[in-house]
């Protein structure tokens, strides 16, 4: 019996290496994570569709380019880790709203974060509340911390912004 490699074991080999490289190349599981939250990536690709989808139908044409779709990608995982980081600020504080059936995301942060520049601001009056609130959360999100995968681009925590 000849011991020389026979060349089909060489090419199941040989496919099986290169298979394993490919999976590196694949979308994460996770687009980021904030205070030890993670942001599902399938959920990131799925508002990033629909906002595409969104600007297609504005725009009457078939194709985003490149950059465009890279600054949505931006645009929509900074608006998940903001939502991310506003709940974790909130359970720190034990600040909790209730939530309608129904209710949509947006809603959900707004009764929160007005919940929160109450405890926080309880003597400044409710014009001003809001814009001290919004200060304050800015400085809370640029010294978070904040990971994103490199698929979806790079966390800025100077500016706080996904660039």
């Amino acid at each position: 019996m000849s011991s020389r490699p026979r060349p089909l074991v060489l090419l199941v080999v040989a496919a099986a290496l290169a298979g394993g490289c490919s999976d590196r190349r694949s979308a994460p599981d996770v687009a980021a994570v904030v205070e030890g939250t993670k942001i599902a990536a399938a959920q990131t690709e799925a508002l990033l569709e629909t906002h595409v989808r969104n600007e297609l139908a504005k725009a009457g044409s078939g194709r985003i380019d490149g950059d465009r779709k890279q600054t949505l990608t931006h645009f929509v995982l900074l608006y998940q880790i903001k939502h991310a980081l506003l709940r974790h600020l909130a359970k720190g504080m034990h600040v909790s709203v209730e939530t309608t059936n129904g209710s949509s995301p947006e809603a959900e942060a707004g009764r929160l974060s007005q919940a929160m520049a109450e405890r926080l601001f309880p003597d400044v009056a409710e014009e001003q509340r809001q814009g001290r609130f919004l200060e304050w959360f800015d400085e809370q999100l640029r010294a978070a911390e904040v990971r994103v995968d490199g698929h979806f681009g790079r966390w800025d925590s100077g500016r706080g912004v996904v660039q």
